[in-house]
């Protein structure tokens, strides 16, 4: 199948526009030239609603405008919409391939309230003599177009088509990825004809009860009914598990993700414990800093550091005191004993103090002068007593090196120290941690485990009933081979049982080889889907598995899994560990993989395809989609086309530009001259520019904005 062209008529905003597709095997790319806003992805959505009909457009059509948004019908009236198609269609025969033209016309009227009206469906085939109708259109457009269910394989938008990959559901995921693949390998055919062919054994063998009167052969016949269907209840059970196990398992392997990534970012019981033993260390510094801070200011308030300070002063001092002391003067017992004397009526020296006589009378005049003089000088002598008793203390000769102020000073700053650098690696401790708690959020380590229990607990039980489901159905599976074998015997004795048995023999023969098809494509033909697609891959991305890249293969599992490894063998998650332009690598190498096993030829159609690329892996992938298709049509972006120019210079058959004519006057450098917003083609046949699709760039309108 090919596209050869297209006509738009009210789709959108697609007013009126009309593209023509390139079809030459040596240039079959067609690029559709166009900015954001432009009508890219709604080409994609008229192609497909004119070949497939409502279903193909989102939503299945439920709420999605057809009309030209700014459309104004006051009267009421409806607008009338129309989308042409004119595609080819080769047949391979016998001795030559046969190549058919066909038109497909599909309108409907919509009013601006959404309600759509005269829907109709138009198919011609289109020969030398003209356009001959063909009808009834909807059954002929069904045989002669690929399957709905493919419509998304070669129409895909850039975007949604990342759905292989990218999905919160791996059901999801591996239903999309298993319907491809069993519908563009047909399985889903060999599967139908498979299950006409168990309904007709199971027929045959309900009339087979009917032959004669043998008790025995009816029994066996009801038992090998009753059977097939345990079997058939039982295997679709099996398969019911086997997805919930899938699922089961998937949801531990995401469980066990976060556990780990947790446990990288912390536990967070622990984390919580160890913060508090941070910050109850660090109170204590805190405390032990203010007392030493306390000390510190006593210290300057001690004696001993003024005893330090004077420490050459006062040792001339001690010097001159210990003098007076050696000599008597200190402490001075002159006038006590004076005044003791005075009391009685002999002196010191044993000469009379009797105040009778005269003698007596003046040595006790003279004792009484030197009491007086001895008083005048003894406020000094006291002076000189109470610094001599009193500054012992600040003697330095009576000083060990403990007990000098400097080596109380060096005490009290080397403990500063010391706390204040175990502060600072606790409070850097701390800050750590903190953020790390705020880095585990509400994440609940322990509620994790628990559920991880849980699941394995769903996943064991599941496994277990799976296991018994396989036994139960392997038993049954060998009585009915029993009680088959035994039936045929019985059969043969009747007239009637020969031509039921010869059916029977006949329809298991053709099961059996429909059996091995389906066996053999499932394996061998999924095998090269994902062979090629890992190839395609990988030449895309531009890793080579010798170099040791981070990504080295991707394949489809048995269970229709898009898988992704690196180093080591170790497991990728596609939709978080890839990059955005690596994800939509591994989609087209998917898409195009398929496309090439099942070797049907149809246009790949796709929107936005280089998006998120840059460089190597945005040619890589140009080139590589080129080569693998058949007919290949894609909407471009001017950024997806940089760096590219000389391939598409190269490759394309035809270049097509679509301007959105609203674009005037912010983005567009000329007036279009129309006036209502529309997808307009101008005669641009190649990456130029000219007057109509002539844009202005950011730089430029920031240089008009400054000026």
């Amino acid at each position: 199948m090919k596209l050869i062209s297209a006509k738009f008529q009210n789709f959108r905003l697609l007013r009126d526009l009309r593209l023509d597709f390139a079809t030459s095997d040596d240039r079959k790319l067609t690029v559709i030239r166009a900015s954001n806003e432009s009508g890219k992805t709604t080409i994609l959505n008229a192609l497909q609603w004119a070949l497939y009909g409502d279903n193909a457009l989102p939503n299945r059509g439920r709420g999605y405008r057809l009309f030209p948004i700014d459309w104004d019908a006051p009267d009421g009236r409806a607008i009338p919409i129309t989308v042409q198609v004119v595609f080819e269609v080769t047949t391979s025969g016998l001795n030559r391939n046969t190549t058919n033209r066909y038109r497909v016309i599909r309108s409907v009227e919509e009013t601006t309230d959404g309600h759509r009206q005269n829907p109709k469906i138009e198919l011609f085939e289109v020969a030398e003599t003209g356009a001959n109708p063909i009808r009834p259109p909807e059954a002929q457009i069904a045989r002669l177009l690929l399957p709905p269910n493919l419509r998304e394989v070669f129409f895909t938008d850039g975007d949604r088509a990342l759905s292989f990959i990218e999905s919160d559901s791996p059901k999801v995921k591996r239903e999309q990825v298993q319907e491809a693949i069993r519908s563009l390998l047909e399985l889903d055919v060999i599967e139908a004809a498979l299950d006409h062919l168990k309904k007709t054994i199971a027929a045959l063998n309900k009339d087979s009860k009917n032959i004669g009167s043998d008790t025995e052969l009816t029994q066996i016949a009801t038992e090998l009914e009753e059977i097939d269907k345990k079997i058939e209840h039982l295997e679709n059970e099996r398969d019911d598990v086997k997805q919930q196990f899938d699922e089961v398992n998937q949801s531990l392997t995401e469980i066990q993700r976060d556990i780990e990534t947790a446990l990288v970012k912390g536990d967070q019981e622990k984390l919580n414990l160890k913060l508090k033993k941070v910050e109850t260390e660090l109170n204590s510094i805190r405390d032990r800093e203010e007392k030493l801070v306390s000390e510190h200011s006593q210290l300057f308030r001690n004696p001993v550091l003024f005893r330090d300070l004077l420490a050459p002063v006062l040792e001339q001092s001690f010097e001159k005191l210990n003098e007076l002391r050696d000599q008597g003067k200190l402490p001075s017992p002159t006038i006590p004993v004076l005044v003791e004397r005075l009391r009685g009526v002999t002196c010191i020296c044993g000469e009379s103090l009797d105040k009778q006589s005269e003698d007596g009378k003046r040595r006790r005049e003279h004792i009484e002068r030197l009491i007086t003089e001895s008083r005048r000088a003894d406020e000094l002598q006291k002076c000189l007593t109470d610094l001599y008793y009193g500054s012992l203390v600040l003697n330095p000769k009576d000083v060990t090196n403990d007990e000098l102020w400097i080596t109380e000073y060096s005490r009290i700053l080397k403990d500063h120290d010391e706390l204040e650098s175990q502060r600072m690696v606790l409070e850097k401790d701390l800050a750590a941690l903190e953020v790390q708690l705020e880095e585990i959020g509400d994440t609940d380590i322990q509620k994790l485990r628990s559920t991880k229990q849980d699941y394995t607990g769903q996943r064991d039980r599941l496994n277990d009933i799976r296991i018994d489901h396989e036994r139960e159905l392997e038993r049954l599976k060998e009585r009915q081979r029993s009680l088959t074998a035994t039936h045929n015997n019985l059969i043969t004795k009747h007239r009637r049982g020969t031509r039921i048995l010869a059916r029977l023999d006949a329809t298991r023969d053709i099961s059996q080889v429909l059996q091995n098809s389906y066996k053999r494509i499932t394996n061998e033909e999924l095998q090269n889907v994902s062979q090629l697609m890992n190839t395609l891959f990988l030449e895309m991305i531009g890793a080579d598995a010798e170099q040791g890249p981070i990504i080295q293969n991707a394949e489809i599992s048995k269970d229709f899994d898009i898988l992704v490894y690196g180093p080591n063998e170790r497991a990728l998650n596609p939709d978080q560990d890839l990059n955005g332009a690596s994800r939509r690598a591994l989609t087209i190498a998917f898409i195009l993989a398929l496309t090439k096993v099942s070797e049907v030829a149809a246009p790949n159609v796709i929107d936005t395809p280089l998006g998120m690329m840059d460089g190597f892996v945005k040619r890589s992938v140009l080139k590589t989609v080129i080569q693998e298709s058949s007919q290949l049509i894609l909407f471009l972006t001017r950024s997806e086309i940089k760096d590219c120019e000389d391939i598409i210079l190269d490759k394309a058959g035809r270049i097509i530009t679509i301007t959105n004519s609203a674009h005037y006057p912010n983005i567009l450098v000329n007036d279009p001259h129309i006036n209502e917003p529309q997808a307009v083609r101008c005669k641009c046949e190649d990456l130029g520019e000219c007057d109509l699709c002539m844009r202005r760039t950011d730089v430029e309108e920031q240089i008009q904005v400054e000026s």
